[in-house]
Formats: structure tokens, sequence, C-alpha cells
């Protein structure tokens, strides 16, 4: 597949969150792919994976929007700078701790990594600031 096919590949995995839509985000992850949250130290495997997490982050936040703010793509791989924003409205379930809602904003700048080949998601990584976020919740000064 073209990068550019695989720009829209990548865009579909981001889309479907705020489209509040994780079939469809699901539908573009291969079977064996590893999607890694390098702040949380999780991964979430296979197309489940995905979907256990988008249902954990729309708990948290309902409210929760995805703006693509760039891409770059070469060969297999596709990198999206994206911002995630909402209202704390849920609890947040994470790999260091379970934290009830604060009803507070956030808003953070992310990056994906992503592997793509055949028009699936075969890897992937996320990097954020995991203190932003949770600095921005009132959970840290």
């Amino acid at each position: 597949m073209s990068s550019l096919d695989n720009v829209s590949v990548a865009l579909t995995f981001h889309e479907a969150w705020a489209e509040r839509n994780p079939d469809r985000g699901a539908a573009v992850i291969a079977d064996d792919c590893d999607f890694v949250d390098v702040p949380m130290g999780e991964i979430q495997r296979e197309p489940e994976g995905y979907r256990h997490d988008y249902e954990r982050w729309r708990t948290a936040f309902p409210d929760g929007t995805v703006e693509i703010t760039d891409v770059i793509a070469e060969g297999d791989w596709v990198v999206v700078e994206f911002t995630n924003s909402g209202t704390n409205t849920g609890p947040l379930r994470t790999a260091i701790g379970d934290f009830p809602p604060t009803n507070r904003k956030i808003e953070v700048p992310y990056c994906s990594v992503m592997q793509i080949k055949n028009g699936k998601v075969i890897s992937g990584r996320d990097y954020y600031d995991v203190n932003t976020i949770l600095h921005q919740l009132g959970l840290v000064s």
C-alpha cells in the first residue's frame, strides 16, 4: 500500500475516537496487533484491546474529542500528532491506579507512531505526558 493509503488507515483509527465509533476503529486493527501506551506501560492487543481502551477512556471522558494536528508518513509508518480533550465525569482506570471523576477538563497533546501493512495497524505506540493529565485533573500539584 502507498503512504497515502496508510495515512487513510491511521486517520480512520483516530477519527473513530472522535466519532464515538469503536467498531470503525477496531476494523483497521490487525488480529495480531500490539499497541503500546508508553506512559502507562500498557499494551492493547488485537481489535478487542482497542475496544477496551476506547471504552475505558470514553467512560472517563464521555465528551472527549480528538483533534488531529499533523500527520507524517513514510512507507509502512505513520505518525499522527493530535490533541485529546474532555471533561473527566467518569472513573479513570489505568495501570497506575483507578481515579474517581474530578469533573475537570483536560487538553493533552499526543503522538501515535503506527506501522501499517495491508490496510491494518500491525503495531503502534502512543506517547503523551501522563503528568500533564494528572495535573490538569488536580490529582498532583
